[in-house]
Protein backbone atom coordinates (compact mmCIF):
# COMPACT_ATOMS: atom_id res chain seq x y z
CA UNK A 1 0.00 0.00 0.00
CA UNK A 2 2.83 2.41 0.76
CA UNK A 3 4.42 1.67 -2.61
CA UNK A 4 1.16 2.32 -4.45
CA UNK A 5 0.62 5.60 -2.62
CA UNK A 6 4.14 6.74 -3.44
CA UNK A 7 3.68 5.78 -7.06
CA UNK A 8 0.43 7.72 -7.25
CA UNK A 9 2.11 10.73 -5.66
CA UNK A 10 4.94 10.64 -8.22
CA UNK A 11 2.49 10.47 -11.09
CA UNK A 12 0.61 13.44 -9.69
CA UNK A 13 3.87 15.41 -9.49
CA UNK A 14 4.73 14.65 -13.13
CA UNK A 15 1.33 15.72 -14.32
CA UNK A 16 1.64 18.98 -12.40
CA UNK A 17 5.04 19.69 -13.99
CA UNK A 18 3.60 19.14 -17.46
CA UNK A 19 0.71 21.48 -16.76
CA UNK A 20 3.03 24.16 -15.47
CA UNK A 21 5.24 24.01 -18.58
CA UNK A 22 2.26 24.18 -20.92
CA UNK A 23 1.04 27.58 -22.03
CA UNK A 24 -2.45 27.73 -20.51
CA UNK A 25 -3.41 30.69 -22.70
CA UNK A 26 -2.64 29.07 -26.06
CA UNK A 27 -5.10 26.98 -28.08
CA UNK A 28 -3.15 24.72 -30.46
CA UNK A 29 -4.49 23.08 -33.59
CA UNK A 30 -4.60 19.76 -31.73
CA UNK A 31 -6.68 21.32 -28.95
CA UNK A 32 -9.08 22.77 -31.48
CA UNK A 33 -9.53 19.46 -33.32
CA UNK A 34 -10.04 17.68 -30.00
CA UNK A 35 -12.78 20.11 -29.04
CA UNK A 36 -14.42 19.75 -32.45
CA UNK A 37 -14.35 15.94 -32.17
CA UNK A 38 -15.89 16.08 -28.70
CA UNK A 39 -18.56 18.45 -29.99
CA UNK A 40 -19.44 16.06 -32.85
CA UNK A 41 -19.65 13.08 -30.47
CA UNK A 42 -21.95 14.86 -28.05
CA UNK A 43 -24.18 16.73 -30.49
CA UNK A 44 -27.94 16.37 -30.38
CA UNK A 45 -28.92 13.68 -32.95
CA UNK A 46 -32.09 15.64 -33.66
CA UNK A 47 -30.06 18.82 -34.30
CA UNK A 48 -26.77 17.72 -35.83
CA UNK A 49 -24.04 20.23 -36.50
CA UNK A 50 -24.49 21.48 -40.03
CA UNK A 51 -21.61 21.74 -42.50
CA UNK A 52 -21.88 25.53 -42.51
CA UNK A 53 -21.49 25.72 -38.74
CA UNK A 54 -18.56 23.32 -38.81
CA UNK A 55 -16.76 25.24 -41.56
CA UNK A 56 -17.53 28.52 -39.82
CA UNK A 57 -15.78 27.39 -36.63
CA UNK A 58 -12.76 26.22 -38.61
CA UNK A 59 -12.63 29.57 -40.42
CA UNK A 60 -12.87 31.43 -37.12
CA UNK A 61 -9.98 29.46 -35.66
CA UNK A 62 -7.92 30.03 -38.82
CA UNK A 63 -8.61 33.76 -38.60
CA UNK A 64 -7.44 33.96 -34.98
CA UNK A 65 -4.34 31.92 -35.80
CA UNK A 66 -3.66 34.14 -38.82
CA UNK A 67 -3.96 37.28 -36.72
CA UNK A 68 -1.39 35.88 -34.30
CA UNK A 69 1.02 35.19 -37.18
CA UNK A 70 0.36 38.69 -38.55
CA UNK A 71 1.12 40.27 -35.16
CA UNK A 72 4.41 38.37 -35.03
CA UNK A 73 5.27 39.64 -38.51
CA UNK A 74 4.49 43.22 -37.51
CA UNK A 75 6.65 42.90 -34.40
CA UNK A 76 9.56 41.84 -36.57
CA UNK A 77 8.87 44.66 -39.01
CA UNK A 78 8.75 47.21 -36.17
CA UNK A 79 12.12 46.03 -34.85
CA UNK A 80 13.59 46.30 -38.33
CA UNK A 81 12.23 49.82 -38.74
CA UNK A 82 13.63 50.83 -35.35
CA UNK A 83 17.10 49.62 -36.36
CA UNK A 84 16.86 51.51 -39.66
CA UNK A 85 15.70 54.60 -37.78
CA UNK A 86 18.71 54.41 -35.46
CA UNK A 87 21.06 54.16 -38.46
CA UNK A 88 19.50 57.16 -40.15
CA UNK A 89 19.45 59.13 -36.91
CA UNK A 90 23.17 58.62 -36.34
CA UNK A 91 23.85 60.36 -39.67
CA UNK A 92 22.21 63.55 -38.32
CA UNK A 93 24.72 64.08 -35.51
CA UNK A 94 26.80 67.17 -36.29
CA UNK A 95 24.37 68.39 -38.96
CA UNK A 96 22.28 71.56 -38.76
CA UNK A 97 18.49 71.43 -38.87
CA UNK A 98 15.75 74.04 -38.99
CA UNK A 99 13.08 73.66 -36.31
CA UNK A 100 10.20 75.88 -35.09
CA UNK A 101 11.69 77.86 -32.20
CA UNK A 102 12.54 81.37 -31.07
CA UNK A 103 15.55 80.11 -29.10
CA UNK A 104 18.94 79.27 -30.55
CA UNK A 105 22.64 79.02 -29.90
CA UNK A 106 25.14 81.72 -30.93
CA UNK A 107 28.43 80.22 -32.06
CA UNK A 108 31.64 82.02 -32.97
CA UNK A 109 31.85 80.12 -36.28
CA UNK A 110 28.30 80.42 -37.63
CA UNK A 111 26.67 83.18 -35.59
CA UNK A 112 22.93 82.87 -34.94
CA UNK A 113 20.67 81.82 -37.83
CA UNK A 114 16.92 81.73 -38.11
CA UNK A 115 13.95 81.95 -40.43
CA UNK A 116 10.85 84.14 -40.16
CA UNK A 117 7.46 83.29 -41.61
CA UNK A 118 6.22 86.69 -42.77
CA UNK A 119 2.55 85.83 -43.24
CA UNK A 120 1.77 89.09 -45.07
CA UNK A 121 4.15 91.44 -46.89
CA UNK A 122 5.60 94.18 -44.66
CA UNK A 123 7.95 97.09 -45.26
CA UNK A 124 9.48 97.25 -41.79
CA UNK A 125 10.38 93.73 -40.69
CA UNK A 126 12.36 93.91 -37.44
CA UNK A 127 14.24 91.27 -35.46
CA UNK A 128 14.93 91.80 -31.77
CA UNK A 129 17.45 89.59 -29.99
CA UNK A 130 17.53 88.96 -26.21
CA UNK A 131 20.04 87.30 -23.92
CA UNK A 132 19.13 84.53 -21.45
CA UNK A 133 18.06 87.11 -18.87
CA UNK A 134 15.58 88.63 -21.33
CA UNK A 135 17.62 91.81 -21.87
CA UNK A 136 17.49 93.12 -25.48
CA UNK A 137 20.98 93.19 -27.01
CA UNK A 138 20.41 93.79 -30.72
CA UNK A 139 17.73 95.11 -33.07
CA UNK A 140 18.06 94.26 -36.76
CA UNK A 141 16.00 96.23 -39.29
CA UNK A 142 15.35 93.99 -42.29
CA UNK A 143 13.04 96.28 -44.27
CA UNK A 144 10.66 94.86 -46.84
CA UNK A 145 9.94 91.14 -46.56
CA UNK A 146 7.36 88.54 -47.50
CA UNK A 147 7.02 84.78 -46.96
CA UNK A 148 9.84 82.74 -45.46
CA UNK A 149 12.73 85.10 -44.76
CA UNK A 150 16.17 83.98 -43.55
CA UNK A 151 18.36 86.06 -41.27
CA UNK A 152 21.75 85.80 -39.57
CA UNK A 153 22.96 87.61 -36.47
CA UNK A 154 26.72 88.13 -36.37
CA UNK A 155 26.85 88.17 -32.58
CA UNK A 156 27.45 91.90 -32.05
CA UNK A 157 25.15 94.03 -29.92
CA UNK A 158 23.77 97.47 -30.77
CA UNK A 159 26.98 99.08 -29.46
CA UNK A 160 29.24 96.96 -31.67
CA UNK A 161 30.42 94.76 -28.81
CA UNK A 162 30.82 91.02 -29.41
CA UNK A 163 28.40 88.98 -27.32
CA UNK A 164 29.60 85.72 -25.77
CA UNK A 165 28.55 82.43 -27.41
CA UNK A 166 25.50 80.87 -25.80
CA UNK A 167 21.72 80.72 -25.84
CA UNK A 168 19.71 83.69 -27.11
CA UNK A 169 16.10 84.36 -28.04
CA UNK A 170 14.66 86.45 -30.83
CA UNK A 171 11.33 87.92 -31.89
CA UNK A 172 10.26 89.16 -35.31
CA UNK A 173 7.55 91.71 -36.05
CA UNK A 174 6.27 94.12 -38.66
CA UNK A 175 3.41 96.51 -39.29
CA UNK A 176 0.26 95.13 -40.94
CA UNK A 177 -2.76 97.45 -41.38
CA UNK A 178 -1.27 99.84 -38.82
CA UNK A 179 -0.76 97.14 -36.16
CA UNK A 180 2.55 95.74 -34.92
CA UNK A 181 2.30 92.03 -35.75
CA UNK A 182 4.51 89.18 -34.49
CA UNK A 183 5.56 86.45 -36.91
CA UNK A 184 6.38 82.79 -36.51
CA UNK A 185 10.04 81.92 -36.13
CA UNK A 186 12.34 78.95 -36.69
CA UNK A 187 15.97 78.45 -35.68
CA UNK A 188 18.94 76.67 -37.22
CA UNK A 189 20.54 74.40 -34.63
CA UNK A 190 23.22 71.70 -34.54
CA UNK A 191 22.25 68.12 -33.73
CA UNK A 192 24.31 66.98 -30.73
CA UNK A 193 22.80 63.52 -30.29
CA UNK A 194 19.87 61.32 -31.29
CA UNK A 195 17.56 59.20 -29.14
CA UNK A 196 15.67 56.28 -30.70
CA UNK A 197 12.38 55.80 -28.86
CA UNK A 198 10.20 52.70 -28.62
CA UNK A 199 6.66 52.22 -29.86
CA UNK A 200 5.17 55.40 -31.24
CA UNK A 201 7.67 57.69 -29.58
CA UNK A 202 9.86 57.77 -32.67
CA UNK A 203 13.14 59.62 -33.13
CA UNK A 204 14.14 62.47 -30.81
CA UNK A 205 17.03 64.81 -31.56
CA UNK A 206 18.98 66.86 -29.01
CA UNK A 207 19.81 70.32 -30.36
CA UNK A 208 22.47 72.72 -29.14
CA UNK A 209 20.83 75.57 -27.23
CA UNK A 210 17.31 74.19 -27.68
CA UNK A 211 17.17 70.74 -26.15
CA UNK A 212 15.14 67.69 -27.14
CA UNK A 213 12.86 67.98 -30.17
CA UNK A 214 10.85 65.25 -31.97
CA UNK A 215 12.35 64.56 -35.38
CA UNK A 216 8.89 65.08 -36.90
CA UNK A 217 9.25 68.83 -36.16
CA UNK A 218 12.34 69.23 -38.33
CA UNK A 219 11.51 71.51 -41.24
CA UNK A 220 14.81 71.24 -43.08
CA UNK A 221 18.12 69.38 -42.81
CA UNK A 222 20.92 71.75 -43.78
Amino acid sequence: MEINNSFAFLNTGQATTTEVNKDQGALSTEDFLSLMTTQLKNQDPLKPLENGDFLGQIAQFSTVSGIGDLNSSFDGFAQSMQSDQALRGSALVGRNVLVPSSIGNLSAEEGFKGQINVAQPVGDLKVQIYDEAGVPVRTIAMGTASGYTNFTWDGFDDNGQAMPPGVYQYKASGTIDGDNTAFGTATVARVDSVLVGSGQQGLTINLAGIGSVPFSEVQEII
